[in-house]
């Protein structure tokens, strides 16, 4: 027999099980369109990113794609790409968090 904390909603539904992974998130860093890295330690489990667009602006057809991130051990970086030879006026601009599992 297993031990360990289970947690269920009203409905009794499985929300959570110890034997699941859950992320902590390390820290975050508001891009504002241009490329960029953030020196942090996630040597401590398995490395996430999440963006999350901000979208206070008008959208436009001119906008290009979310950034492309990548992430180490070291921390996380991002570039935008126009590599698809579209004219990209306006970049978006959004929060990244980063953590470990």
């Amino acid at each position: 027999m297993s031990a360990g904390l289970q947690i269920w909603n009203a409905s009794g539904g499985l929300l959570l099980d110890t034997s699941d992974r859950i992320g902590r998130i390390k820290g975050a860093v508001q891009i504002k369109g241009q490329a960029g890295s953030m020196a942090c330690d996630l040597s401590d489990g398995v490395p996430f990113w999440s963006f999350q667009p901000d979208f206070l602006f008008a959208h436009t057809s001119q906008q290009t794609p979310p950034p492309i991130i990548s992430i180490s051990s070291n921390g996380v970086s991002w570039v935008y790409s126009s590599s698809a030879g579209l004219n990209y006026a306006v970049p978006i601009a959004g929060w990244l968090f980063y953590g470990v599992f």
